[in-house]
């Protein structure tokens, strides 16, 4: 089984369409990743989110959010007087990385699934939910 090559392929193709982007704002992939996973995911916005969901390391979601920080991108605050959780919120400075990386991703999608049919999306789509929850429940049973 060639999956896991092949996957990379994937990662690599996804970085290759988002490198010009990294490049012209002066942008981490890890930078540019939490960015637009924040954007694409309102409903998570602290970086114990992020670390579980994107799988990340805390200590690169940590640089990565202090960068994004200094930069104007990020601000972080407390919410509802709880001392312990800072909550992310996005800057209207991070607008036109957010825009080039919006359209980024859709011509990521675009050329990824060029010639696919509206049937072959939706087997794709199950198909890859399938292998997600198989991974997943293996893991929570391996804890």
């Amino acid at each position: 089984m060639h999956f896991w090559e092949d996957q990379k392929v994937l990662t690599s193709f996804y970085s290759h369409c988002v490198r010009p982007v990294c490049e012209t704002y002066q942008l981490t992939q890890m930078e540019y990743d939490i960015l637009m996973f924040l954007t694409n995911n309102p409903q998570y916005d602290t970086a114990s989110d992020i670390v579980k969901i994107r799988k990340l390391t805390k200590s690169h979601v940590s640089s990565a959010l202090k960068a994004l920080e200094q930069r104007g991108f990020i601000q972080t605050a407390f919410a509802d007087n709880n001392r312990k959780t800072l909550h992310i919120s996005i800057q209207k400075e991070a607008a036109a990385v957010i825009d080039a990386g919006k359209a980024a991703q859709r011509t990521f999608g675009q050329k990824l699934f060029h010639g696919f049919s509206k049937e072959e999306m939706e087997l794709y789509s199950g198909l890859f939910q399938k292998l997600c929850e198989n991974a997943r429940r293996e893991m929570e049973e391996k804890k």
